[in-house]
């Protein structure tokens, strides 16, 4: 693959009420749904390349913000629950104060831990998404928009960077915020380059834009 744009889900209800993330299936915030449009509208105009696939997590902030990037770059939308972020198990649902007291002890290593009942580690969130990562270069895919999850991402571009050590994939995080892009490009050379990380100067463009117009 030479091409591929992820993006994460916008602001969603779980941000401001106080709910755990991870499986929580929670909708996009009225600011989540503008923030998607911001960015469907900047890929549709501005994309580093023509998009040819975009799929999306399966969870409703995932797919809401993928809906409407949809509309926008006129590609069907493909969801699939690999693109899911941590499995979360029991604590799904639950209030973030609540879910501390589900917390299991931590063991060794820290990428096997299992933080909850019938909730995933690291390494089995990882295993997933390079899982459905190999399929699509299996099939030939190529300039793809990926809409997920923070740590699924995180996942993504380890993987799209070779990074597989157990040290690589317990200690290389990446911050990315609600509606950022990244750029992830394969060279003629075979260099693998992050050409844009957690870019939301599309948003922080339109805010200006829209206090100018207030004024």
């Amino acid at each position: 693959m030479q091409n591929l744009i992820l993006v994460r889900h916008g602001e969603a209800e779980h941000h401001v009420s106080g709910m755990t993330g991870g499986w929580t299936d929670l909708p996009l915030t009225e600011q989540g749904r503008e923030d998607a449009a911001t960015t469907a509208r900047f890929l549709a105009k501005r994309s580093p390349f023509a998009p040819r696939s975009l799929l999306s997590s399966d969870l409703k902030r995932a797919s809401q913000t993928a809906e409407i990037i949809s509309v926008a770059i006129g590609l069907p939308l493909e969801l699939s629950p690999s693109l899911r972020e941590l499995n979360n198990g029991v604590a799904a649902g639950c209030t973030t104060a609540h879910a501390k007291t589900l917390e299991l002890p931590r063991t060794q290593p820290d990428l096997d831990w299992i933080p909850y009942p019938e909730a995933e580690s690291w390494r089995m969130l990882y295993d997933r998404v390079a899982s459905f990562y190999a399929a699509l270069e299996a099939e030939g895919r190529d300039a793809c928009v990926v809409v997920s999850h923070g740590h699924a991402m995180t996942c993504l571009i380890n993987r799209f960077l070779g990074l597989t050590t157990d040290t690589n994939l317990a200690k290389l995080m990446y911050e990315l915020r609600p509606c950022s892009i990244s750029h992830l490009r394969l060279d003629p050379d075979g260099s693998r380059r992050v050409v844009r990380l957690n870019d939301v100067s599309h948003l922080a463009a339109a805010e200006i834009e829209r206090r100018q117009t207030r004024v």
